[in-house]
């Protein structure tokens, strides 16, 4: 083999799948956010698709109630971004936003449980307010 040869091969490319969906904000927008997820089975085993059918189902379960109870808007997207280190996922509305704060022992038991289960589930996760609500979520692969 000469260095000629050595430069002509090409450089491997980063794996990158992306999954976008914008949904209709209402009582069918968490199934069709789990059905936009299933092209991610094959390369992500169903284990890790299933936590983040629970995650994305809460995250777009939060988005419907309070977005819509807000008045803003009948509409919110999901964003999903697998490279070979991470799972990014985020979920974007034009409600007000929310602070994130942790449960207390006060809180009420049946409800609220959904970003207790993505604080505990993820590696990482957060809210973004740029005119939008965006809360995100991330995986170590």
């Amino acid at each position: 083999m000469t260095p000629g040869d050595l430069a002509q091969k090409p450089r491997p490319r980063l794996a990158r799948t992306e999954v976008r969906l914008r949904l209709a904000s209402g009582p069918d927008a968490v199934s069709a956010a789990r059905r936009g997820l299933e092209p991610l089975e094959r390369e992500l085993g169903a284990e890790r698709l299933n936590d983040m059918r629970l995650l994305v189902s809460e995250l777009v379960t939060n988005s419907v109630r309070h977005a819509c109870e807000a008045g803003a808007g009948a509409e919110l997207e999901l964003e999903v971004t697998v490279s070979g280190e991470l799972i990014h996922v985020c979920v974007t509305d034009r409600g007000p936003g929310f602070e994130a704060v942790p449960r207390r022992p006060d809180d009420d038991p049946g409800s609220g449980w959904g970003l207790f289960l993505v604080e505990q589930l993820s590696d990482r996760w957060g809210v973004e307010l740029h005119g939008s609500t965006q809360v995100w979520f991330e995986l170590d692969r």
